[in-house]
């Protein structure tokens, strides 16, 4: 069995999955015809990552990579005109596209225009798609110090984490055997996160799924 193949498809289906969540919040937002107090933050970090790493994988002609960014960047893309549409915040969203885009095209533009040595500039690329990649795990504990406070679970996507932590260990496994330390190494903090985020999960069950029990006791 070629595990090469078989890993790099189960990393990528699983990170196409975990950027189709933002759908179900994407429709929300229509439906209710606002934002309301949904954050498009963790909009527009996935957008930059997933450029990021799409630019990252052309240099190092990583196919599986190639695919499931560019669906990401799409995806993440059509998530901000959507959520720009329904905000009324229009002031904020312009400083986070100035923000995501100096974040975003001042990279490109130095290893385009400053950087000769390919190598070096497809490394120095890979080192500042880790940090996105560890920013984009740990979006999802934002909201820690409600749970904590709540005793419950409720404010935390569990498709989400679970979809993560899949994706962080498909992804890990991938970069051990193409050894490539920039697409294994973040990917241990997504696995810490991930393991951290089921921690909160037993400790704090939803009270959703607490009720459920309860009347099934009942």
């Amino acid at each position: 069995m070629d595990w090469e193949l078989v890993l790099a498809w189960a990393a990528t289906l699983s990170s196409i999955a975990c950027q189709l969540v933002g759908i179900e919040i994407c429709l929300r937002i229509v439906r209710k015809g606002g934002t309301g107090d949904t954050s498009p933050v963790p909009f527009f970090a996935f957008f930059v990552s997933a450029c990021i790493w799409l630019k990252y994988s052309i240099m190092r002609s990583i196919y599986s990579m190639i695919m499931s960014n560019s669906l990401g960047a799409i995806l993440q893309f059509l998530y901000i005109c959507i959520f720009y549409i329904y905000t009324v915040k229009r002031g904020h969203m312009h400083r986070l596209i100035s923000m995501s885009l100096c974040l975003l095209f001042g990279p490109l533009i130095y290893i385009r225009y400053y950087q000769p040595d390919d190598n070096m500039a497809a490394g120095q690329l890979g080192l500042y798609g880790c940090f996105f990649t560890v920013i984009c795990y740990a979006s999802p504990l934002a909201t820690v110090a409600q749970v904590l406070k709540s005793k419950s679970c409720d404010s935390i996507s569990a498709p989400l984490c679970v979809l993560n932590f899949v994706a962080a260990v498909g992804w890990y496994s991938y970069g051990q055997i193409i050894s490539d330390v920039y697409v294994s190494y973040p990917n241990v903090m997504g696995i810490v996160l991930g393991g951290l985020q089921f921690g909160l999960f037993c400790a704090y069950p939803s009270r959703s799924s607490s009720s459920k029990t309860t009347s099934l006791d009942v």
